[in-house]
């Protein structure tokens, strides 16, 4: 008889499949955690094959390339534009920053270009992090969370998007992040949503994702590794979260507090994932909607980089954007 597994987060007992495939129909067991609501994959790959394939292979099987092409460049560059938009007051001060998985760079140059943050970049992946260096200049150091030791501390803001998913012990990750945040500092999450709807159901699991969150579980992490969450918010698709958390160093919860922080969780994520059934996602509007915005965001995103132009182009037209429309004023002479 199959042992059922255990919850990562929680150390609840009652898990249950939520899955058995990927999103490419391939074998991959998630397990649904009914005592806090956290989807987890069991067995989890070996960390060193994990590692492997990040640091080499990651962006070839995902993207097909070994650095970004154009195209990607401004869609994460879009993306970053947005993303920094929402934290705007955090970049007061000109902040001690560092982008946790980094990829080509995209935030990276927009955190410092637009956001006036003396930033740093950390990437697994060799190929991304050289484009990151060469192609934009950018101080990007090559390695994972868990074994970086050149990453010196004392940051006024991490940001680490679409990364703490991929981890294989992401409540070792957190608690690293606290230590190289300053006392006060933030730090931004963003990861897919557990509760999304917005994709088909054969296609919520991504073998590259070990976990998959909602706002309880991902805020309750936090709370356990003395990170306190101070806002959050859930994407106009619903496909993914954000959470803002603070070091706070007189943080001292009961762990009966945190508990209840996911309490009833797991049987509301349980009926998500009952309800999201084929029959009533493509007899609703949303795969309709959703192709109509990936061919709209793909025909100008062409439309843009028509004319070959380098990355710096590219994120030098989004900064230059951004500042004419009053997002991000340009900074006044000599400041």
């Amino acid at each position: 008889m199959t042992s059922t597994p255990t919850c990562p987060l929680c150390a609840g007992q009652r898990c249950f499949p939520a899955s058995h495939r990927d999103r490419d129909g391939r074998p991959l067991s998630n397990y649904l955690c009914h005592d806090c609501g956290l989807v987890f994959v069991d067995p989890p790959p070996a960390r060193d094959e994990l590692d492997a394939w990040y640091e080499h292979h990651y962006r070839q099987d995902y993207k097909g390339v070994i650095e970004p092409r154009p195209h990607h460049v401004l869609r994460a560059g879009r993306a970053a534009l947005s993303r920094l938009a929402r934290i705007r007051p955090l970049l007061a001060g000109q902040p001690r920053a560092l982008d946790v998985g980094c990829g080509g760079g995209e935030m990276l140059y927009l955190l410092t270009h637009l956001g006036r943050a003396r930033a740093e970049g950390l990437e697994p992946n060799r190929g991304y992090a050289q484009h990151a260096r060469e192609r934009l200049a950018l101080p990007v150091h090559e390695g994972f969370v868990e074994r970086s030791a050149q990453i010196g501390g004392d940051y006024d803001l991490i940001t680490i998007h679409h990364v703490l998913e991929h981890l294989a012990d992401p409540r070792a990750a957190m608690r690293i992040l606290h230590g190289w945040l300053r006392p006060g500092g933030h730090l931004v999450v963003e990861v897919p949503n557990v509760e999304a709807t917005c994709q088909a159901p054969a296609h919520t699991f991504h073998r590259a994702h070990l976990f998959t969150w909602g706002l309880p579980t991902l805020e309750r992490l936090g709370l356990e590794t003395g990170l306190a969450p101070v806002a959050s918010q859930v994407s106009g698709d619903g496909g993914n979260i954000e959470v803002i958390f603070v070091r706070d160093d007189r943080l001292d919860l009961p762990a009966s507090v945190i508990r209840a922080h996911t309490d009833g969780y797991g049987q509301r994520v349980a009926a998500v994932l009952r309800s999201h059934t084929p029959i009533r996602h493509y007899l609703s509007v949303r795969p309709a909607r959703r192709l109509a915005t990936r061919l709209v965001r793909q025909i100008g995103e062409r439309a843009a980089v028509r004319h070959p132009a380098g990355p710096r182009v590219i994120l030098d037209a989004l900064v230059a954007q951004a500042r004419a429309t009053g997002l991000f004023p340009a900074r006044p002479h000599g400041a």
